[in-house]
């Protein structure tokens, strides 16, 4: 097992305007050494990006370029190399890694291409000071790895203030994990990083995404690849990129407060090809939205109403991603019927005043006082998953039936992620699952 300490401080920028694998495999390179790490040799290396879900419509840009991947493999050519991801809970990675070009990636580098959701795993125990996460299930390939490099994708969050490395982290759990505490993200997420560190972190922020979340975000060019060892260092100074004082960032103060690392701009190297100044600068470019779902524009037959108590960590933030998604995804809310959609205890809602009025009450904590209302549905769940949201909230509107939309391949991937597993276990030296 390559080790390194994660209590490493530096943080290495490389400076690229452009998706190319060369220059991506050289700064790659210059930063391991620079940063005081050995890139194996004949070992096995597990590769592992971000693919939250790929579809052109509503998730164009929601994963690792596979140039980056591409160049990374390059930097570690002559290694057993294995890719492996999970998409979000609800969407299947099978089905992500075919939309992002992962499948056709896989084969050109010779690389295993592992499905996180159908793979095998085993119990590892969280530190002590775990809060939501006493213990996880992992990939086994994980152990297995001696050489682990981490390439998340900068994007902006409607859960928490942006997804870099920590939030990347997640996708290691399967899906019930991830769903597990999900109204408690911040913690969860520094929670999991008592276990599993990558030996190497690369942050895709050549093309970042701004002005909406994980999922729906509009492309936005940094040119730059942000490099480290250390997960709250590295995702200090991608707050900085993103245009975010790390200060504000509620789970950066918590990993800092646990001991994971510095998240303090004073405490951290920043080397390589441009300065924190012209990261700064950088910045300028991003655009944020708002992620209150109260706040989204909605036509005015279409209300939501939130507790102050439902936070954005859980169905809240997911129902913004899913209207953003919608609308990026040209689905038009505006012939939706009267609706009213309540997160958490909200007290007395305004009476319906059609025939087809309806109240939609999100995950297991919502109330409301309510009459006049045809049809009531209720999605259970202490966190209602984005995929169900995007799709069980636009038909409960009547304003489009997504599963139609996204069609029998969508609906494949999803009955084979589940089945794969079950069969694997039946049937000797399985349990390494490719998307074929």
């Amino acid at each position: 097992m390559v080790t390194h300490s994660v209590f490493n401080n530096s943080v290495y920028l490389i400076d690229c305007s452009s998706y190319d694998a060369r220059t991506i495999e050289v700064g790659i390179r210059a930063a391991s050494k620079a940063l005081g790490v050995v890139l194996p040799q004949g070992q096995s290396v597990l590769l592992h990006p971000t693919c939250l879900w790929a579809h052109p419509r509503f998730a164009p840009l929601a994963f690792t370029n596979p140039i980056v991947i591409e160049g990374t493999a390059l930097a570690l050519a002559g290694n057993k190399l294995t890719i492996a991801t999970n998409s979000l809970a609800g969407f299947p990675t099978r089905y992500s890694y075919r939309k992002a070009g992962y499948v056709e990636l896989a084969q050109r580098l010779g690389a295993r291409l592992v499905a996180v959701d159908e793979a095998p795993t085993e119990i590892v125990q969280l530190g002590e000071d775990a809060i939501v996460d006493k213990q996880v299930a992992l990939p086994r390939l994980l152990r297995k790895a001696a050489f682990t490099v981490a390439l998340p994708k900068l994007t902006g969050s409607t859960f928490v203030s942006f997804a870099g490395a920590i939030r990347h982290h997640q996708s290691l759990l399967q899906d019930q994990a991830q769903v597990y505490g999900h109204h408690h993200l911040h913690t969860k997420m520094v929670d999991l990083l008592g276990a599993a560190l990558p030996t190497l972190i690369v942050v895709d922020a050549i093309t970042a995404t701004d002005q909406g979340g994980e999922l729906s975000g509009q492309p936005v060019e940094l040119g730059v690849l942000i490099i480290g060892t250390n997960p709250v260092a590295v995702d200090t100074i991608c707050a900085v990129a993103y245009g975010l004082d790390p200060a504000s960032v509620e789970y950066l103060q918590l990993a800092a407060e646990r001991g994971y690392g510095p998240a303090d701009l004073a405490q951290i190297q920043v080397v390589g090809d441009l300065t924190l100044d012209d990261l700064m600068e950088r910045s300028r470019r991003v655009k944020h939205v708002d992620p209150n779902p109260e706040n989204y524009l909605l036509p005015p037959q279409v209300r939501v109403m939130r507790s102050p108590e439902a936070g954005l960590e859980g169905t809240a933030g997911g129902l913004t991603e899913a209207f953003l998604m919608l609308g990026r995804g040209g689905i038009n809310l505006s012939k939706a019927r009267e609706t009213v959609i309540v997160i958490g205890q909200v007290g007395r809602v305004p009476p319906g005043r059609s025939d087809l009025a309806t109240i939609i009450f999100l995950d297991d904590t919502s109330r409301a006082e309510y009459q006049g209302y045809s049809r009531v549905v209720r999605l259970r769940g202490r966190y209602v998953p984005l995929s169900r949201l995007l799709k069980d909230v636009p038909y409960a509107m009547a304003a489009s039936s997504l599963r139609s939309e996204l069609g029998g391949e969508m609906i494949t991937a999803t009955f084979l992620s589940k089945v794969t597993p079950l069969v694997n276990r039946f049937i000797r030296g399985a349990g390494s699952p490719v998307a074929k």
